[in-house]
């Protein structure tokens, strides 16, 4: 998007609004860009402020469903009328008004770009894929052993079923205790 300042150079303080829908240009986008920008010459350069805002189509990091969420995000960078020295490495020359424009392409698809989620949810309380054969757990349990035991200790738990089923239970006062018996005699 190339945005012409004509109207504001010259003229410390001075300040242009534009509202904008820009077609995006990465896969994940279902819906153009919404540019809400403001322009303002600060004298050794333009101030560009604003909020940009786009649909996007993204995949559930859990459940990998497909989902639709906006992305939005805000901006503030300086273009500089003259280029600074050469000697600064922190100088990127892509921020430069040239002539009566400003190119904010780059600017709009980074921001939006750097701002979508590395892992989206479709919702907080999703419970994904089973690990073991993949079924959606929000749709039903599967038969799956519990993911949550080590394989590795999965023959303990094995003997620790078997353990516990040929034991028989502790003698105490509902099994006939003798200390309770005694109390009762002495009563």
């Amino acid at each position: 998007m190339r945005l012409n300042i004509s109207s504001i150079m010259g003229r410390k303080g001075a300040c242009l609004e534009v509202s904008k829908e820009l077609p995006a240009s990465f896969r994940e986008a279902a819906g153009p860009i919404v540019c809400n920008l403001k322009v303002t010459n600060t004298g050794d350069g333009y101030l560009v402020t604003g909020v940009l805002s786009v649909e996007a189509e993204l995949l559930c990091s859990r459940c990998l469903k497909p989902m639709q969420t906006t992305i939005e995000t805000s901006i503030a960078e300086e273009f500089s009328i003259h280029p600074l020295e050469e000697e600064d490495p922190l100088w990127d020359d892509d921020l430069l008004v040239e002539g009566h424009e400003i190119d904010l392409t780059s600017l709009i698809e980074e921001s939006v770009l750097v701002n979508i989620p590395m892992k989206p949810v479709c919702r907080e309380d999703c419970p994904g894929l089973c690990p073991g054969c993949g079924t959606l757990l929000s749709e039903g349990t599967c038969e799956c052993p519990d993911p949550n035991i080590d394989i590795r200790l999965a023959p303990l738990s094995k003997l620790l079923q078997q353990v516990s089923e040929t034991t028989t239970p502790e003698r105490r006062k509902d099994h006939g205790s003798s200390k309770e018996k005694t109390f009762k005699s002495k009563s």
